[in-house]
């Protein structure tokens, strides 16, 4: 397999990676819509265990805090989507290492958050979410590697 193949395997993986993230965003941004919040509902009811239908009825604060979260989310993948990969293409690979630093400080931050605030499933999740984006890079990472040894 050629070192570009390999590079363009890992960038559409973290593409894919992104997209799906995106997707996750708009469900969980549902939550600040009164009347199409069920999709949100339910995440957060997946989030924050049990899953026992506790979140039927968002607050105010959950609805907002919930946009928020949603649309750091979103802007994080359309930045890699956007940025990162066109840059990795151009063989600029600094910007994995900012991107790398910038998830696992989102990582460390939120997940001791949720932790402090009892909600230490969120961690967990977090752990999911983080590897969904920091796996495709490593291996972008690697296969970047791999091509500037030539």
């Amino acid at each position: 397999m050629s070192k570009n193949h390999s590079l363009d395997r890992a960038l559409t993986l973290l593409q894919v990676s992104c997209t799906g993230l995106l997707l996750f965003a708009a469900a969980w941004w549902l939550a600040a819509v009164p009347g199409y919040d069920r999709p949100a509902q339910l995440l957060l009811d997946l989030t924050v265990w049990p899953i026992d239908g506790s979140h039927n009825q968002l607050s105010t604060d959950a609805r907002f805090l919930s946009a928020i979260g949603a649309s750091l989310l979103a802007a994080l993948a359309v930045l890699i989507l956007f940025v990162v990969v066109p840059e990795v293409r151009r063989g600029n690979n600094v910007v994995l290492r900012g991107t790398t630093y910038a998830i696992l400080t989102w990582y460390v931050f939120d997940s001791i958050g949720c932790i402090t605030a009892g909600v230490a499933s969120n961690a967990v999740l977090n752990t999911i979410y983080a590897a969904t984006l920091l796996v495709p890079m490593w291996l972008v990472a690697r296969a970047a590697k791999r091509r500037s040894t030539v």
